[in-house]
């Protein structure tokens, strides 16, 4: 490819090998008026990107008129030279339990399928990983898809790429409360959460609804310690808030004050109000056209919820780094 790197014909180019990469062979490709449309440019910029990949062997089209173009064949060597992919870089939150643990462990195995290097970043909050995907920080995260929806509402350059249907997110999320017996938020009540954490803020904001309640904001881990300690009276925390905190902190956490066991309420959330909270999706970035495809040809999805499954019947030790 001899076109300037980062010129407007570099970019095409680049962006139009990628979407081959994720095409099938006997697929049709988009109109040259709809890649067009899809990178901002003139008919000559995409009519010059489609002759270098296919002068260059990475690519063989066939056009058969009015019927469209087709893949033909191609050559993914080529093709990932010419999308000028030198890494792949997705995120999601840290692995700080089974379920993530095994999820991070099926991505980490997936993606090492691919013929370019896989990095992740493990970042805690939905909302920092999504933000961070619409400045182009990552080619790809993982979310919940109730994250996602939220997301792609506020942002409609972003994308849901495929669910990873058969794994799950993490445990669902308990409402801890340092009374014994009861069972919801009660007025004067204080309760840490997360703004940065999409599905904890929404869900703790609607268990709040119409309550005199005090919201107060921590990240997720001080959430759970502020709680603990007793600087609030509740937080919601995924899973088992005590065995997490013991993973995390394998020696002895002190606190000036610690609650103990006997003087917490765990109560469950209703699945209704959890609905879209347990399915992972991988997210994407329009403005990297092809990138969705590329994640989802090696990113399959039986194959991470086997791994996750795996993890966590302690059949296969975590293997994310």
């Amino acid at each position: 490819m001899d076109s300037p790197r980062y010129s407007k014909s570099w970019l095409v180019t680049t962006g139009i090998a990628r979407g081959l990469l994720g095409t099938e062979t006997g697929e049709r490709l988009p109109t040259i008026e709809e890649y067009c449309g899809i990178f901002d440019c003139s008919r000559g910029v995409i009519q010059k990107a489609l002759a270098t990949l296919q002068d260059s062997g990475a690519a063989e089209l066939d056009i058969q008129g009015k019927r469209g173009t087709f893949l033909k064949s191609k050559d993914e060597a080529g093709l990932f030279k010419s999308a000028g992919l030198k890494f792949i870089t997705g995120s999601m939150p840290a692995p700080l339990n089974i379920h993530l643990a095994g999820l991070a462990s099926g991505i980490c195995q997936a993606m090492g399928q691919c013929p370019v290097p896989f990095t992740f970043a493990f970042v805690q909050g939905g909302k920092n990983r999504v933000d961070a995907l619409s400045r182009g920080v990552y080619d790809f995260v993982v979310v919940t898809e109730s994250t996602a929806r939220i997301s792609v509402a506020e942002n409609p350059h972003l994308e849901i790429a495929f669910p990873l249907a058969e794994s799950e997110y993490s445990q669902p999320y308990m409402l801890y409360l340092n009374r014994p017996g009861l069972f919801e938020l009660e007025p004067g009540m204080s309760i840490a959460a997360d703004p940065t954490s999409t599905d904890q803020w929404e869900l703790t904001r609607l268990l709040c609804k119409d309550k005199q309640v005090e919201l107060v904001e921590r990240p997720y881990l001080s959430a759970s310690i502020a709680f603990l300690s007793g600087e609030v009276d509740a937080v919601i925390y995924r899973g088992d808030l005590d065995i997490a905190l013991n993973d995390l902190y394998p020696l002895p956490f002190t606190m000036e004050k610690r609650i103990s066991n006997k003087e917490v309420s765990v109560v469950p959330i209703s699945p209704i109000k959890l609905n879209n909270m347990q399915l992972p999706v991988v997210m994407a970035n329009r403005k990297k056209y092809g990138m969705a495809g590329v994640i989802k040809r090696y990113l399959k999805s039986d194959l991470v919820a086997h791994i996750q499954r795996q993890v966590i019947g302690m059949q296969m030790a975590p293997r994310f780094f």
